[in-house]
């Protein structure tokens, strides 16, 4: 489950780290005891039948040995019967008899060495049996018949050659009875249910407890099971143990043969006889092993409660980590392990995240006060040393940050002085503008009155054509004065020429300030830009005012060339006079012109009049915006100064030095 608190997440688990330990290790033991159970029954097994072969191999032998020794304690009595008849004068008859009285015989006989009866008592055969009577040959010595069966009966039929001189003149054969051998069989008892049995090298029953499977001439094979690889041990006369099936009974088997006859002992023993005491041991074993789990359980509980508590310890503190907790202490655990480890490494790492939060804080600190000559005093390890180059980082950006608000206000407070003294001398060109222009104006009322004048003396001119004769003197009089007054009216258009040239001057150098103060707004940025419009409006007013002041000049120009014209026409006029008498017809013609002349020089004067009132309503424009201008180059040096305070209170590298 998660919980939400103060925009962290606190994780609870949901099972215990004890009871994990607990259940994996109890079902880890459980699985590993059941396999081991499994696996030692198994080789409890294994190991008991391979013991058992082991141990059955020398019993067969020894088993062997007990019936060889019977048979050969048979075989000593043959030998002295043979030696007995072999003597000279001997009663052959008598030591049968008396030998047959003796022993325990089925019969006993005499035979020839074809093998044809010479003397016998008790129903002995005609003759030998072939396979036995050529053994016998060939061996000329104590031989045993493979066969136990005489005349539908149990026996031990054997043979020895007589011998007179060395040399074999007959044979005796006789057939013990079969309890001589049956009681060496069924004492030999490995077993509840074991059986010891013999088989020829045919693999035909020669001896049994069940006398029935001899009398019926049962074979190894029906007896023995189906291992054909144990049954040509048998019947090889080999000597070995081995573990086959029969009738889906597991049976240990072992074999030895019996030396000195053609047979071989057989030992069966079923599991029955032995699986009892391998259950017991298995028993035993699994009880101890379960013994053995219990207490590897308690153990485990243990080691898992010294285990979980520290975890769990560990890990409180660490979700109150995860809470923002740093200076709750972590608890030691002395358990000389990776647990030891792991609280002493949580402790160092709240330790250390503590050192370096109060060196951050420190830190930031400083600069929020506005040292930037600060810098982290802990020794930062593994990725921590990312917070210390940050924190580096972050200094040296605000440094060069500083720096440059620094450099940028020195430059903004030297170009506010700079702007303060140009619009000082920018308003002071305006108002010499303005003066100008109110000179100019003054002076072309002056030209007005003149023109006026002479448009006066014109009419008087006309009206009085016909009196020039007479007043010749007076004309020349007068026209000496129109010489001056057009000598002066020349003199006033050069001055006003240089007026408009002046004004000319003075709106280049306003365009000139203006584009210097439209630059000098631009380097201020932001602060700047309310004076860049001021500027921009001084430069538009100075191209008009150049504009008009180049339509005044124009017109001046203008006015010039007619006063010059006019100052002709009155050289002319007064070489006119002199010939008055004779060109008085012509006389009032010339006064038509003069008149035109001067209402011409009138609308010109008006239009001036005009141009010289808008260049005066520039020029009141360009004082105000020179004072408006003035006013905020004051403004920006002022706010040059607050920056420039506001910057100087941070600290920088190299300043503590000074």
């Amino acid at each position: 489950m998660t919980e939400k608190n103060t925009g962290f997440q606190h994780w609870k688990p949901r099972r215990s780290l004890n009871g994990r330990i607990l259940r994996s290790t109890t079902l880890n033991i459980l699985i590993l005891v059941i396999v081991s159970c499994v696996f030692m029954a198994m080789a409890m097994q294994y190991l008991a039948t391979n013991i058992l072969l082991d141990s059955l191999q020398p019993m067969a032998r020894q088993s062997a040995k007990t019936v060889e020794a019977n048979i050969h304690m048979l075989a000593d009595r043959m030998m002295t019967l043979a030696g007995n008849l072999g003597e000279k004068g001997a009663s052959q008859s008598e030591i049968l008899a008396k030998t047959a009285e003796i022993y325990e015989l089925h019969t006993i006989a005499l035979y020839d060495l074809d093998g044809k009866l010479i003397q016998g008592i008790d129903g002995a055969p005609q003759s030998i049996d072939g396979d036995f009577f050529a053994l016998l040959q060939d061996t000329d010595n104590f031989t045993t018949s493979s066969s136990t069966i005489f005349q539908e009966k149990l026996g031990i039929t054997m043979g020895m050659p007589v011998k007179e001189d060395g040399e074999t003149t007959s044979y005796v054969v006789g057939v013990y009875k079969y309890d001589t051998l049956n009681d060496v069989i069924s004492s030999i008892n490995l077993g509840a249910h074991s059986t010891a049995y013999m088989v020829d090298h045919k693999g035909i029953i020669a001896g049994h407890t069940d006398q029935s499977l001899v009398l019926s001439g049962s074979t190894l094979a029906q007896i023995g099971g189906e291992n054909e690889d144990a049954l040509k041990h048998i019947i090889a006369r080999e000597t070995g143990s081995t573990e086959f099936p029969v009738n889906g009974e597991h049976i240990l088997v072992a074999f030895s043969p019996i030396r000195g006859t053609q047979w071989s002992l057989v030992l069966h023993i079923p599991e029955a006889d032995y699986a009892h005491t391998i259950r017991g041991a298995i028993y035993v074993s699994v009880a101890a092993t379960l013994a053995v789990l219990v207490i590897s359980i308690l153990l485990v509980l243990q080691l898992a409660r010294s285990i979980s508590r520290p975890v769990k310890s560990v890990t409180t503190r660490m979700v109150s980590l995860s809470d923002g907790d740093l200076h709750t202490a972590v608890t030691p655990v002395h358990s000389k392990d990776e647990l030891e480890v792991l609280t002493r490494t949580l402790g160092t790492t709240v330790e250390s995240i503590n050192n370096y939060i109060s060196d951050i804080e420190q830190v930031l600190t400083q600069v929020a006060n506005g040292n930037l000559c600060v810098a982290p005093q802990m020794d930062y390890r593994g990725d921590f040393t990312l917070i210390r180059n940050s924190l580096r980082t972050i200094i040296q950006s605000m440094h060069n940050t500083i720096a440059g608000f620094r450099n940028a206000t020195s430059q903004l407070a030297h170009m506010s002085e700079e702007l303060n003294g140009q619009s000082s001398q920018l308003h002071q060109a305006s108002m010499e503008q303005n003066q100008s222009t109110e000179a100019l104006v003054c002076e072309v009322s002056h030209v007005k009155e003149q023109l006026s004048n002479v448009t006066e003396s014109t009419s008087q001119t006309r009206s009085k054509t016909e009196e020039i004769a007479q007043c010749i003197q007076d004309a020349n009089t007068h026209m000496s004065s129109l010489s001056s007054a057009m000598d002066n009216i020349s003199t006033n258009a050069e001055e006003i020429t240089k007026i408009a040239k002046s004004i000319e001057d003075i709106a280049f150098q306003t365009s000139i300030l203006a584009l210097n103060a439209s630059i000098e707004a631009s380097r201020a940025g932001s602060s700047g830009r309310g004076f860049a419009v001021v500027a921009a409006q001084v430069k538009d007013l100075a191209a008009k005012s150049g504009e008009a002041a180049q339509n005044a000049t124009e017109m001046v120009t203008h006015t010039s060339t007619m006063i010059q014209t006019g100052v002709k026409l009155t050289a002319d006029t007064a070489d006119s006079l002199r010939a008055i008498s004779r060109v008085s017809d012509q006389i009032s013609v010339i006064s038509d012109h003069l008149v035109a002349a001067v209402q011409g020089q009138e609308s010109a004067l008006a239009i001036m009049d005009e141009r010289i009132e808008t260049i005066s309503g520039i020029a009141d424009q360009n004082l105000q915006n020179a004072g408006e201008i003035e006013q905020s180059s004051g403004l920006l040096a002022r706010e040059a100064e607050v920056l420039q305070s506001h910057v100087k209170k941070f600290i920088l590298k190299g300043e503590n030095d000074k």
